[in-house]
Protein backbone atom coordinates (compact mmCIF):
# COMPACT_ATOMS: atom_id res chain seq x y z
CA UNK A 1 0.00 0.00 0.00
CA UNK A 2 1.49 3.49 -1.08
CA UNK A 3 1.90 5.95 1.82
CA UNK A 4 -1.05 8.37 1.37
CA UNK A 5 0.65 12.44 1.44
CA UNK A 6 -1.53 14.40 3.49
CA UNK A 7 -0.69 18.18 4.15
CA UNK A 8 -2.61 19.95 7.15
CA UNK A 9 -2.32 24.07 6.82
CA UNK A 10 -3.57 25.46 10.16
CA UNK A 11 -1.67 25.96 13.36
CA UNK A 12 -4.61 25.65 15.64
CA UNK A 13 -5.12 23.16 18.52
CA UNK A 14 -7.26 20.50 16.41
CA UNK A 15 -3.95 19.70 14.74
CA UNK A 16 -2.99 17.04 16.93
CA UNK A 17 -6.77 15.22 17.23
CA UNK A 18 -7.15 15.70 13.45
CA UNK A 19 -3.74 14.28 13.01
CA UNK A 20 -4.19 11.41 15.60
CA UNK A 21 -7.39 10.45 13.95
CA UNK A 22 -5.83 10.15 10.32
CA UNK A 23 -3.20 7.69 11.66
CA UNK A 24 -5.90 5.95 13.69
CA UNK A 25 -8.01 5.28 10.47
CA UNK A 26 -4.96 5.20 7.76
CA UNK A 27 -1.72 4.28 9.91
CA UNK A 28 0.39 4.56 6.80
CA UNK A 29 -0.50 8.10 5.91
CA UNK A 30 2.49 10.69 5.94
CA UNK A 31 1.28 13.76 7.51
CA UNK A 32 3.03 16.90 7.94
CA UNK A 33 1.81 20.60 9.17
CA UNK A 34 2.77 23.47 7.68
CA UNK A 35 2.00 26.76 9.92
CA UNK A 36 3.69 30.06 9.88
CA UNK A 37 5.37 31.14 13.11
CA UNK A 38 4.16 34.88 13.26
CA UNK A 39 3.33 34.75 16.81
CA UNK A 40 4.59 37.47 18.88
CA UNK A 41 2.97 37.58 21.95
CA UNK A 42 4.30 36.99 25.59
CA UNK A 43 7.01 35.41 26.22
CA UNK A 44 7.73 34.33 22.35
CA UNK A 45 7.46 37.90 21.91
CA UNK A 46 10.47 38.71 23.51
CA UNK A 47 12.29 35.44 22.82
CA UNK A 48 12.18 37.02 18.93
CA UNK A 49 13.16 39.69 19.88
CA UNK A 50 16.64 38.31 21.57
CA UNK A 51 17.30 35.98 19.02
CA UNK A 52 16.00 37.47 15.95
CA UNK A 53 13.97 34.74 14.81
CA UNK A 54 10.39 33.47 14.21
CA UNK A 55 8.28 32.94 16.84
CA UNK A 56 8.61 29.21 18.76
CA UNK A 57 5.02 29.02 20.70
CA UNK A 58 3.05 27.87 17.67
CA UNK A 59 5.97 25.01 16.65
CA UNK A 60 6.16 24.03 20.84
CA UNK A 61 2.63 23.48 21.22
CA UNK A 62 2.01 21.17 18.04
CA UNK A 63 5.05 19.14 19.37
CA UNK A 64 4.11 19.11 22.71
CA UNK A 65 -0.16 18.82 21.37
CA UNK A 66 1.03 15.33 19.26
CA UNK A 67 3.25 13.91 21.96
CA UNK A 68 0.57 13.96 24.21
CA UNK A 69 -1.85 12.76 21.87
CA UNK A 70 0.53 9.82 20.13
CA UNK A 71 1.94 8.36 23.88
CA UNK A 72 0.24 6.95 26.28
CA UNK A 73 1.87 7.75 29.17
CA UNK A 74 3.47 10.64 28.43
CA UNK A 75 6.64 11.94 31.05
CA UNK A 76 5.82 14.83 33.34
CA UNK A 77 9.10 16.11 33.31
CA UNK A 78 8.72 16.56 29.27
CA UNK A 79 4.91 18.25 29.69
CA UNK A 80 6.09 20.56 32.34
CA UNK A 81 8.90 21.50 30.09
CA UNK A 82 6.82 22.37 27.21
CA UNK A 83 3.63 24.16 29.03
CA UNK A 84 4.21 25.47 32.52
CA UNK A 85 5.36 28.94 33.02
CA UNK A 86 7.44 30.74 35.50
CA UNK A 87 8.48 34.14 36.43
CA UNK A 88 12.18 33.78 36.38
CA UNK A 89 12.81 37.39 37.24
CA UNK A 90 15.45 39.65 35.42
CA UNK A 91 18.88 37.92 33.99
CA UNK A 92 20.96 36.39 36.36
CA UNK A 93 17.62 35.14 38.17
CA UNK A 94 16.22 34.24 35.23
CA UNK A 95 19.63 31.78 34.54
CA UNK A 96 19.47 30.33 37.76
CA UNK A 97 16.14 29.41 37.87
CA UNK A 98 15.55 28.03 34.24
CA UNK A 99 18.88 25.93 35.13
CA UNK A 100 17.20 24.30 38.37
CA UNK A 101 14.20 23.82 36.31
CA UNK A 102 15.94 21.61 33.20
CA UNK A 103 18.07 19.91 36.17
CA UNK A 104 14.87 18.91 37.53
CA UNK A 105 13.27 17.93 34.32
CA UNK A 106 16.29 15.61 33.43
CA UNK A 107 17.03 18.12 30.63
CA UNK A 108 20.32 20.10 31.93
CA UNK A 109 22.08 18.95 28.72
CA UNK A 110 19.93 22.21 26.95
CA UNK A 111 21.30 24.45 29.89
CA UNK A 112 23.91 25.86 26.89
CA UNK A 113 21.20 27.12 25.10
CA UNK A 114 19.68 29.44 27.84
CA UNK A 115 23.07 30.87 29.07
CA UNK A 116 23.66 31.71 25.62
CA UNK A 117 20.23 33.37 24.99
CA UNK A 118 20.98 35.71 27.71
CA UNK A 119 24.45 36.57 27.08
CA UNK A 120 22.71 38.39 23.77
CA UNK A 121 22.71 41.97 23.73
CA UNK A 122 19.00 42.43 23.67
CA UNK A 123 18.38 40.36 26.41
CA UNK A 124 18.51 42.76 29.56
CA UNK A 125 16.21 44.86 28.38
CA UNK A 126 13.21 42.18 30.16
CA UNK A 127 12.48 40.86 32.82
CA UNK A 128 11.63 37.14 31.78
CA UNK A 129 7.92 36.93 33.82
CA UNK A 130 5.19 34.49 32.89
CA UNK A 131 7.82 32.55 30.57
CA UNK A 132 8.28 29.13 28.91
CA UNK A 133 11.39 27.58 29.45
CA UNK A 134 10.90 26.06 26.27
CA UNK A 135 10.92 28.77 24.46
CA UNK A 136 14.33 30.11 25.81
CA UNK A 137 15.47 26.96 24.28
CA UNK A 138 14.12 26.78 20.92
CA UNK A 139 14.69 30.32 20.25
CA UNK A 140 18.22 29.94 20.62
CA UNK A 141 18.59 26.98 19.46
CA UNK A 142 16.73 28.62 16.24
CA UNK A 143 19.42 31.48 15.90
CA UNK A 144 22.44 29.00 16.51
CA UNK A 145 21.39 25.87 14.09
CA UNK A 146 18.55 27.36 12.32
CA UNK A 147 14.76 25.55 12.24
CA UNK A 148 14.95 22.48 10.09
CA UNK A 149 17.67 21.17 12.67
CA UNK A 150 16.33 22.63 16.25
CA UNK A 151 12.92 20.86 15.06
CA UNK A 152 13.93 17.65 14.20
CA UNK A 153 15.85 17.30 17.52
CA UNK A 154 12.97 17.83 19.39
CA UNK A 155 10.62 15.59 17.75
CA UNK A 156 13.12 13.16 17.97
CA UNK A 157 13.93 14.02 22.00
CA UNK A 158 9.43 13.47 22.31
CA UNK A 159 9.90 10.39 19.44
CA UNK A 160 7.49 11.67 17.63
CA UNK A 161 6.84 12.45 13.68
CA UNK A 162 9.07 15.53 12.53
CA UNK A 163 5.84 16.53 11.53
CA UNK A 164 5.57 20.31 11.35
CA UNK A 165 6.91 22.69 8.84
CA UNK A 166 7.36 26.42 8.32
CA UNK A 167 6.10 28.09 5.22
CA UNK A 168 8.75 30.88 5.30
CA UNK A 169 11.95 31.17 7.16
CA UNK A 170 11.93 35.01 6.94
CA UNK A 171 11.65 36.85 10.24
CA UNK A 172 8.10 38.33 9.62
CA UNK A 173 6.13 40.12 11.82
CA UNK A 174 2.53 40.95 11.02
CA UNK A 175 0.11 43.82 11.49
CA UNK A 176 -3.83 43.94 10.76
CA UNK A 177 -6.07 46.28 8.81
CA UNK A 178 -10.09 46.73 10.17
CA UNK A 179 -13.30 47.58 8.11
CA UNK A 180 -12.63 51.64 9.40
CA UNK A 181 -8.72 51.39 8.68
CA UNK A 182 -7.84 50.55 12.07
CA UNK A 183 -4.43 49.47 12.33
CA UNK A 184 -3.26 46.62 15.17
CA UNK A 185 0.09 47.08 15.18
CA UNK A 186 1.16 43.22 16.96
CA UNK A 187 -0.14 39.68 16.14
CA UNK A 188 -0.84 39.35 19.96
CA UNK A 189 -2.87 42.17 19.65
CA UNK A 190 -5.15 40.31 16.37
CA UNK A 191 -5.90 37.08 17.90
CA UNK A 192 -7.74 38.52 21.08
CA UNK A 193 -9.37 41.22 18.88
CA UNK A 194 -12.76 40.68 19.65
CA UNK A 195 -14.80 43.43 17.76
CA UNK A 196 -17.57 42.59 15.44
CA UNK A 197 -18.44 46.31 14.38
CA UNK A 198 -14.81 46.46 12.83
CA UNK A 199 -13.50 43.71 11.45
CA UNK A 200 -10.14 42.85 10.06
CA UNK A 201 -10.06 43.63 6.33
CA UNK A 202 -6.13 42.42 5.80
CA UNK A 203 -3.15 41.81 6.60
CA UNK A 204 0.45 43.49 6.11
CA UNK A 205 3.88 42.11 6.72
CA UNK A 206 7.03 43.61 8.16
CA UNK A 207 10.87 42.33 7.96
CA UNK A 208 11.49 43.72 12.13
CA UNK A 209 9.52 44.17 15.21
CA UNK A 210 8.15 47.48 15.28
CA UNK A 211 7.26 47.88 19.00
CA UNK A 212 11.12 48.30 19.90
CA UNK A 213 11.91 50.62 17.15
CA UNK A 214 12.85 48.68 13.89
CA UNK A 215 12.63 49.46 10.82
CA UNK A 216 8.43 49.45 9.18
CA UNK A 217 9.50 48.26 5.56
CA UNK A 218 6.50 46.95 4.70
CA UNK A 219 7.64 43.72 2.50
CA UNK A 220 6.92 42.66 -0.84
CA UNK A 221 5.34 38.85 -1.40
CA UNK A 222 8.18 36.63 -3.33
CA UNK A 223 7.44 32.97 -3.16
CA UNK A 224 11.56 33.38 -3.28
CA UNK A 225 11.12 33.33 0.72
CA UNK A 226 8.87 30.52 1.09
CA UNK A 227 9.98 27.53 2.26
CA UNK A 228 11.59 24.86 -0.46
CA UNK A 229 10.53 22.39 1.96
CA UNK A 230 6.84 23.40 2.26
CA UNK A 231 6.26 23.81 -1.68
CA UNK A 232 7.83 20.66 -2.42
CA UNK A 233 4.60 18.91 0.28
CA UNK A 234 2.26 20.73 -1.19
CA UNK A 235 3.04 19.91 -5.09
CA UNK A 236 3.82 16.23 -4.12
CA UNK A 237 0.48 15.76 -1.52
CA UNK A 238 -2.21 13.76 -2.09
CA UNK A 239 -4.42 15.27 0.23
CA UNK A 240 -4.36 19.17 1.20
CA UNK A 241 -6.26 19.91 4.09
CA UNK A 242 -7.08 23.86 5.29
CA UNK A 243 -7.69 22.52 8.78
CA UNK A 244 -9.27 24.76 12.12
CA UNK A 245 -7.44 26.96 13.69
CA UNK A 246 -7.25 31.02 14.21
CA UNK A 247 -8.07 32.29 11.15
CA UNK A 248 -6.19 35.97 10.66
CA UNK A 249 -2.78 34.51 12.79
CA UNK A 250 -2.60 30.94 11.63
CA UNK A 251 -5.00 30.64 8.26
CA UNK A 252 -4.67 33.97 6.59
CA UNK A 253 -0.98 34.71 7.00
CA UNK A 254 0.00 30.95 5.91
CA UNK A 255 -2.18 31.49 2.69
CA UNK A 256 -1.17 34.70 1.72
CA UNK A 257 2.66 35.46 2.48
CA UNK A 258 4.77 34.39 -0.42
CA UNK A 259 1.23 33.63 -2.86
CA UNK A 260 1.39 30.41 -1.03
CA UNK A 261 -2.29 29.86 -2.16
CA UNK A 262 -1.12 29.76 -5.67
CA UNK A 263 1.27 26.67 -5.15
CA UNK A 264 -2.49 25.48 -3.52
CA UNK A 265 -3.84 26.36 -6.24
CA UNK A 266 -1.62 24.98 -9.08
CA UNK A 267 -1.42 21.19 -6.84
CA UNK A 268 -3.05 18.24 -8.11
CA UNK A 269 -3.71 16.96 -4.43
CA UNK A 270 -7.85 16.47 -3.58
CA UNK A 271 -8.21 19.47 -1.58
CA UNK A 272 -10.17 19.84 2.11
CA UNK A 273 -11.31 23.26 3.71
CA UNK A 274 -12.73 22.45 7.81
CA UNK A 275 -14.53 25.30 8.96
CA UNK A 276 -14.16 26.13 12.46
CA UNK A 277 -16.63 25.15 15.05
CA UNK A 278 -16.68 28.63 16.73
CA UNK A 279 -16.02 32.04 16.12
CA UNK A 280 -12.52 32.93 17.76
CA UNK A 281 -12.29 36.14 18.71
CA UNK A 282 -9.79 37.61 15.71
CA UNK A 283 -13.02 36.72 13.07
CA UNK A 284 -16.04 37.38 16.13
CA UNK A 285 -19.27 38.02 13.95
CA UNK A 286 -17.46 36.26 10.82
CA UNK A 287 -19.63 33.68 9.26
CA UNK A 288 -18.82 30.48 7.44
CA UNK A 289 -20.01 32.41 3.80
CA UNK A 290 -18.08 35.10 5.16
CA UNK A 291 -14.44 33.32 5.70
CA UNK A 292 -15.30 32.07 1.72
CA UNK A 293 -15.69 35.29 0.67
CA UNK A 294 -12.30 36.23 2.09
CA UNK A 295 -10.64 33.40 1.20
CA UNK A 296 -12.30 33.77 -2.51
CA UNK A 297 -10.71 37.50 -2.55
CA UNK A 298 -7.40 36.27 -1.89
CA UNK A 299 -7.37 34.07 -4.96
CA UNK A 300 -7.86 30.64 -3.56
CA UNK A 301 -9.53 28.67 -6.65
CA UNK A 302 -12.48 27.53 -4.23
CA UNK A 303 -13.56 25.60 -7.10
CA UNK A 304 -11.07 22.59 -6.57
CA UNK A 305 -11.89 22.25 -2.91
CA UNK A 306 -14.41 20.52 -0.85
CA UNK A 307 -15.31 23.23 1.75
CA UNK A 308 -16.46 20.45 5.00
CA UNK A 309 -18.52 22.61 7.67
CA UNK A 310 -19.53 20.85 10.96
CA UNK A 311 -23.44 20.32 11.60
CA UNK A 312 -22.81 20.99 15.65
CA UNK A 313 -21.22 24.26 15.16
CA UNK A 314 -22.70 27.32 15.87
CA UNK A 315 -24.99 27.99 13.35
CA UNK A 316 -23.30 30.94 11.62
CA UNK A 317 -20.43 28.44 10.44
CA UNK A 318 -22.41 25.99 9.20
CA UNK A 319 -24.36 28.21 6.56
CA UNK A 320 -26.04 26.93 3.41
CA UNK A 321 -23.64 28.10 0.47
CA UNK A 322 -24.64 27.38 -3.45
CA UNK A 323 -21.57 28.54 -5.28
CA UNK A 324 -19.07 25.91 -4.15
CA UNK A 325 -19.00 22.32 -3.21
CA UNK A 326 -19.70 22.83 0.58
CA UNK A 327 -20.76 19.46 2.43
CA UNK A 328 -22.03 19.36 6.22
CA UNK A 329 -21.43 15.93 8.38
CA UNK A 330 -21.98 15.95 12.52
CA UNK A 331 -18.38 15.98 14.20
CA UNK A 332 -19.70 16.84 17.46
CA UNK A 333 -18.50 20.44 18.97
CA UNK A 334 -16.76 20.00 22.42
CA UNK A 335 -15.64 23.07 23.41
CA UNK A 336 -14.47 24.57 19.81
CA UNK A 337 -12.79 21.17 19.36
CA UNK A 338 -14.06 18.57 16.89
CA UNK A 339 -14.13 14.35 17.65
CA UNK A 340 -10.92 13.98 16.09
CA UNK A 341 -11.60 10.42 14.95
CA UNK A 342 -15.46 11.62 13.19
CA UNK A 343 -12.91 14.79 12.01
CA UNK A 344 -10.75 12.47 10.14
CA UNK A 345 -13.09 9.78 9.35
CA UNK A 346 -15.22 12.13 7.13
CA UNK A 347 -11.41 13.82 5.40
CA UNK A 348 -10.87 10.49 4.57
CA UNK A 349 -14.31 10.09 3.24
CA UNK A 350 -14.30 13.32 1.08
CA UNK A 351 -10.88 12.26 0.18
CA UNK A 352 -11.95 8.36 -1.27
CA UNK A 353 -15.30 9.98 -2.04
CA UNK A 354 -17.66 7.72 -0.16
CA UNK A 355 -19.52 10.72 1.26
CA UNK A 356 -20.80 11.97 -2.07
CA UNK A 357 -23.59 9.03 -1.98
CA UNK A 358 -24.13 7.80 1.75
CA UNK A 359 -26.32 5.13 0.32
CA UNK A 360 -25.54 2.34 -2.30
CA UNK A 361 -27.92 0.04 -3.91
CA UNK A 362 -25.23 -2.21 -4.95
CA UNK A 363 -21.56 -2.07 -4.20
CA UNK A 364 -18.99 -4.41 -6.38
CA UNK A 365 -15.25 -5.34 -5.26
CA UNK A 366 -12.97 -6.88 -7.10
CA UNK A 367 -10.75 -9.43 -5.70
CA UNK A 368 -7.19 -10.02 -6.36
CA UNK A 369 -4.83 -6.92 -5.13
CA UNK A 370 -8.33 -5.35 -3.53
CA UNK A 371 -9.69 -7.77 -0.93
CA UNK A 372 -6.95 -9.95 -1.12
CA UNK A 373 -3.33 -9.52 -1.78
CA UNK A 374 -0.79 -11.20 -4.11
CA UNK A 375 1.72 -10.64 -1.37
CA UNK A 376 -0.64 -12.16 1.48
CA UNK A 377 1.66 -14.58 2.24
CA UNK A 378 3.25 -12.32 4.06
CA UNK A 379 1.98 -11.94 7.92
CA UNK A 380 0.29 -8.54 8.02
CA UNK A 381 -0.95 -8.73 4.21
CA UNK A 382 -2.25 -12.47 5.32
CA UNK A 383 -4.31 -10.77 7.92
CA UNK A 384 -5.47 -7.96 6.14
CA UNK A 385 -6.88 -9.79 3.30
CA UNK A 386 -8.56 -12.40 6.13
CA UNK A 387 -10.19 -9.57 7.74
CA UNK A 388 -11.16 -8.09 4.27
CA UNK A 389 -13.55 -10.85 3.94
CA UNK A 390 -14.92 -11.13 6.88
CA UNK A 391 -15.35 -7.68 6.89
CA UNK A 392 -17.70 -8.24 3.60
CA UNK A 393 -20.63 -9.60 5.00
CA UNK A 394 -20.99 -6.99 7.57
CA UNK A 395 -20.68 -4.11 4.92
CA UNK A 396 -23.84 -5.68 3.37
CA UNK A 397 -25.84 -5.82 6.59
CA UNK A 398 -24.96 -1.69 7.54
CA UNK A 399 -25.33 -0.81 3.89
CA UNK A 400 -28.21 -2.85 3.66
CA UNK A 401 -26.88 -2.77 -0.36
CA UNK A 402 -26.22 -6.01 -2.73
CA UNK A 403 -22.47 -6.82 -1.82
CA UNK A 404 -20.45 -8.90 -4.58
CA UNK A 405 -17.24 -9.59 -5.54
CA UNK A 406 -16.54 -8.79 -9.44
CA UNK A 407 -13.24 -11.31 -10.58
CA UNK A 408 -11.43 -12.72 -13.79
CA UNK A 409 -10.24 -15.33 -11.33
CA UNK A 410 -11.26 -18.74 -11.41
CA UNK A 411 -13.91 -19.54 -8.42
CA UNK A 412 -11.72 -22.39 -7.52
CA UNK A 413 -8.64 -20.11 -6.75
CA UNK A 414 -11.45 -17.68 -4.87
CA UNK A 415 -12.70 -20.74 -3.26
CA UNK A 416 -9.61 -21.82 -1.74
CA UNK A 417 -8.68 -18.15 -0.01
CA UNK A 418 -12.55 -18.32 1.56
CA UNK A 419 -11.76 -21.48 3.20
CA UNK A 420 -8.36 -20.42 4.48
CA UNK A 421 -10.26 -17.32 6.04
CA UNK A 422 -13.29 -18.15 6.92
CA UNK A 423 -13.09 -22.56 6.98
CA UNK A 424 -14.58 -25.22 4.83
CA UNK A 425 -18.11 -24.15 5.79
CA UNK A 426 -18.83 -21.30 3.68
CA UNK A 427 -23.02 -20.88 4.22
CA UNK A 428 -22.76 -18.03 6.27
CA UNK A 429 -20.44 -15.81 3.72
CA UNK A 430 -23.14 -14.04 1.54
CA UNK A 431 -21.55 -11.99 -0.65
CA UNK A 432 -21.87 -13.03 -3.86
CA UNK A 433 -19.06 -14.28 -6.46
CA UNK A 434 -19.05 -13.36 -10.42
CA UNK A 435 -15.80 -15.67 -11.36
CA UNK A 436 -14.48 -17.92 -13.82
CA UNK A 437 -13.76 -14.38 -16.03
CA UNK A 438 -16.56 -12.55 -14.54
CA UNK A 439 -19.10 -14.22 -16.12
CA UNK A 440 -20.49 -17.27 -13.91
CA UNK A 441 -22.16 -15.82 -10.38
CA UNK A 442 -21.51 -18.45 -7.78
CA UNK A 443 -23.71 -17.97 -3.87
CA UNK A 444 -22.74 -20.64 -1.07
CA UNK A 445 -20.24 -22.66 -3.25
CA UNK A 446 -23.54 -23.39 -6.11
CA UNK A 447 -23.69 -21.80 -9.44
CA UNK A 448 -26.41 -19.36 -9.54
CA UNK A 449 -26.62 -17.67 -12.82
CA UNK A 450 -23.88 -16.63 -16.17
CA UNK A 451 -23.91 -14.48 -18.93
CA UNK A 452 -24.84 -16.27 -21.66
CA UNK A 453 -22.90 -14.10 -23.93
CA UNK A 454 -19.68 -14.59 -22.63
CA UNK A 455 -19.81 -18.27 -23.30
CA UNK A 456 -17.67 -19.99 -25.39
CA UNK A 457 -18.82 -22.59 -27.63
CA UNK A 458 -17.48 -26.12 -26.40
CA UNK A 459 -16.43 -27.43 -29.87
CA UNK A 460 -14.27 -24.03 -30.14
CA UNK A 461 -12.72 -25.25 -27.17
CA UNK A 462 -12.01 -28.28 -28.42
CA UNK A 463 -10.56 -27.31 -31.09
CA UNK A 464 -8.21 -24.57 -29.58
CA UNK A 465 -7.04 -26.48 -27.19
CA UNK A 466 -6.29 -29.35 -29.71
CA UNK A 467 -4.50 -27.13 -31.96
CA UNK A 468 -2.42 -25.75 -28.86
CA UNK A 469 -1.36 -29.35 -27.97
CA UNK A 470 -0.03 -30.87 -31.37
CA UNK A 471 1.68 -26.95 -32.41
CA UNK A 472 3.28 -26.24 -28.99
CA UNK A 473 2.93 -29.39 -26.65
CA UNK A 474 0.32 -28.00 -24.25
CA UNK A 475 -1.94 -30.22 -22.44
CA UNK A 476 -4.62 -29.72 -19.63
CA UNK A 477 -3.34 -32.77 -17.93
CA UNK A 478 0.62 -32.18 -18.03
CA UNK A 479 3.80 -30.29 -18.59
CA UNK A 480 5.07 -26.93 -16.15
CA UNK A 481 3.20 -24.68 -18.66
CA UNK A 482 -1.02 -26.04 -18.80
CA UNK A 483 -3.93 -25.40 -20.20
CA UNK A 484 -6.74 -24.53 -17.54
CA UNK A 485 -11.06 -24.90 -18.64
CA UNK A 486 -13.37 -23.74 -16.19
CA UNK A 487 -15.74 -26.60 -15.75
CA UNK A 488 -19.33 -27.20 -18.67
CA UNK A 489 -19.74 -23.46 -19.22
CA UNK A 490 -16.99 -22.68 -20.24
CA UNK A 491 -16.15 -18.94 -19.93
CA UNK A 492 -12.27 -18.96 -20.21
CA UNK A 493 -8.82 -20.67 -21.40
CA UNK A 494 -6.29 -20.27 -19.57
CA UNK A 495 -2.85 -20.84 -20.28
CA UNK A 496 0.08 -20.35 -17.54
CA UNK A 497 2.64 -20.07 -15.94
CA UNK A 498 4.54 -18.22 -18.64
CA UNK A 499 7.85 -16.16 -18.97
CA UNK A 500 7.47 -12.50 -20.22
CA UNK A 501 8.08 -13.31 -23.83
CA UNK A 502 6.28 -16.19 -24.51
CA UNK A 503 3.16 -14.45 -23.30
CA UNK A 504 4.17 -11.70 -25.42
CA UNK A 505 4.52 -14.24 -28.86
CA UNK A 506 1.27 -16.47 -27.72
CA UNK A 507 -0.60 -14.04 -27.48
CA UNK A 508 -0.04 -12.71 -30.82
CA UNK A 509 -0.22 -15.99 -32.29
CA UNK A 510 -3.35 -16.74 -30.82
CA UNK A 511 -5.08 -13.59 -31.74
CA UNK A 512 -3.13 -13.15 -35.38
CA UNK A 513 -2.77 -16.40 -36.72
CA UNK A 514 -5.00 -19.62 -35.16
CA UNK A 515 -7.81 -17.50 -34.43
CA UNK A 516 -8.39 -16.64 -37.81
CA UNK A 517 -7.17 -20.04 -38.94
CA UNK A 518 -10.08 -21.70 -37.58
CA UNK A 519 -12.25 -19.03 -38.40
CA UNK A 520 -13.05 -17.89 -34.71
CA UNK A 521 -13.59 -14.18 -34.76
CA UNK A 522 -15.48 -13.67 -30.96
CA UNK A 523 -12.45 -14.73 -29.15
CA UNK A 524 -9.51 -12.87 -28.10
CA UNK A 525 -6.29 -13.83 -26.16
CA UNK A 526 -5.17 -11.63 -23.31
CA UNK A 527 -2.21 -11.02 -21.13
CA UNK A 528 -3.18 -11.12 -17.55
CA UNK A 529 -2.07 -10.96 -14.13
CA UNK A 530 1.72 -11.88 -14.31
CA UNK A 531 1.93 -14.77 -15.98
CA UNK A 532 -1.16 -15.80 -17.84
CA UNK A 533 -3.25 -15.94 -20.84
CA UNK A 534 -7.04 -15.65 -20.90
CA UNK A 535 -8.98 -16.56 -23.83
CA UNK A 536 -12.12 -14.68 -23.42
CA UNK A 537 -14.96 -13.31 -25.67
CA UNK A 538 -14.13 -10.30 -27.13
CA UNK A 539 -17.43 -8.77 -24.97
CA UNK A 540 -16.00 -10.06 -21.73
CA UNK A 541 -15.69 -7.13 -19.33
CA UNK A 542 -16.63 -6.26 -16.19
CA UNK A 543 -19.43 -4.11 -17.91
CA UNK A 544 -21.17 -7.22 -18.63
CA UNK A 545 -21.78 -7.99 -15.31
CA UNK A 546 -23.35 -4.22 -14.48
CA UNK A 547 -25.39 -4.84 -17.36
CA UNK A 548 -26.48 -8.49 -16.61
CA UNK A 549 -27.88 -6.60 -12.98
CA UNK A 550 -29.50 -3.86 -14.79
CA UNK A 551 -27.20 -1.23 -12.32
CA UNK A 552 -27.94 1.75 -14.92
CA UNK A 553 -30.14 3.64 -12.75
CA UNK A 554 -29.01 2.14 -9.71
CA UNK A 555 -26.29 3.74 -7.20
CA UNK A 556 -23.25 1.85 -7.69
CA UNK A 557 -20.39 1.66 -5.84
CA UNK A 558 -17.05 0.10 -7.48
CA UNK A 559 -13.83 -0.77 -6.22
CA UNK A 560 -10.77 -2.13 -7.53
CA UNK A 561 -7.00 -1.22 -8.46
CA UNK A 562 -6.63 -1.61 -12.32
CA UNK A 563 -8.22 1.67 -13.09
CA UNK A 564 -5.97 3.19 -15.62
CA UNK A 565 -5.76 0.46 -17.92
CA UNK A 566 -6.68 -2.82 -15.94
CA UNK A 567 -9.86 -4.52 -16.28
CA UNK A 568 -11.77 -2.51 -13.44
CA UNK A 569 -11.31 0.95 -15.87
CA UNK A 570 -14.66 0.28 -17.89
CA UNK A 571 -16.90 -0.43 -15.27
CA UNK A 572 -15.03 2.15 -13.29
CA UNK A 573 -16.51 4.70 -15.50
CA UNK A 574 -19.99 3.88 -15.43
CA UNK A 575 -20.62 3.53 -11.65
CA UNK A 576 -21.94 6.28 -9.78
CA UNK A 577 -18.92 6.47 -7.86
CA UNK A 578 -15.16 3.95 -8.15
CA UNK A 579 -12.52 4.05 -6.07
CA UNK A 580 -9.27 3.07 -7.12
CA UNK A 581 -7.74 1.19 -4.12
CA UNK A 582 -3.74 0.57 -4.07
CA UNK A 583 -4.23 -2.98 -2.43
CA UNK A 584 -5.71 -4.49 0.55
CA UNK A 585 -4.81 -2.61 3.32
CA UNK A 586 -5.89 0.42 1.96
CA UNK A 587 -9.14 -1.71 0.90
CA UNK A 588 -9.52 -2.78 4.40
CA UNK A 589 -9.95 0.92 5.61
CA UNK A 590 -12.26 1.82 2.54
CA UNK A 591 -14.27 -1.00 4.07
CA UNK A 592 -14.01 0.14 7.36
CA UNK A 593 -15.37 3.78 6.97
CA UNK A 594 -18.18 2.17 4.57
CA UNK A 595 -19.22 0.40 8.21
CA UNK A 596 -19.43 3.69 10.09
CA UNK A 597 -22.46 5.98 9.52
Amino acid sequence: MKNLNIVVISGGSGNDSLIKGIKEIYKDSNVKVIVNAYDNGKSTGICRNVTDTLGVSDIRKNHIRMYKALTQTPDERLVEFYTLRYNLGEVDDAIIEARNHLKKWGLESLYKYVKSFFAQENATRFKYNDFNIANIVYAEMYREYGYEYTNKFFCDLLGIDNFVVLNSHKNIYIEAETEQGNILNDEGLIVEYCNKQDKIVKLRYFEDDKEYGYSEQWLYQSQDWLNPEAISLVENADLIVISTGTFWSSIYPTLEYGDFYKIINNSRAKKIWAINNTEDKDAYGVSSNDFINIVEKLGLDLTKFVILENKDSIKSLHMKNDKYDVRYASMENNDGKHNGHKFAKEILKIYFGIDKCRSYDTILFDFDDTIWSRLSEFSDELKVSYENIELLNKVKAKRNASVQIVSGNSYSSIQLKLYRALGTNLDNFNVKIWADANAILYSNNKKIDKINELMINNEDVIRIITILNVRYGLSTTQGDVRIHVNDDDVSYIKIKPLQHLERELLVDILNNQIFKELNINYLEARKTGYTTIDIVTKTNTKVAVFNHLNLENKKVLYIGDEFDSGNDSEIAKICTHAISTSGAKETNILIKLLLED
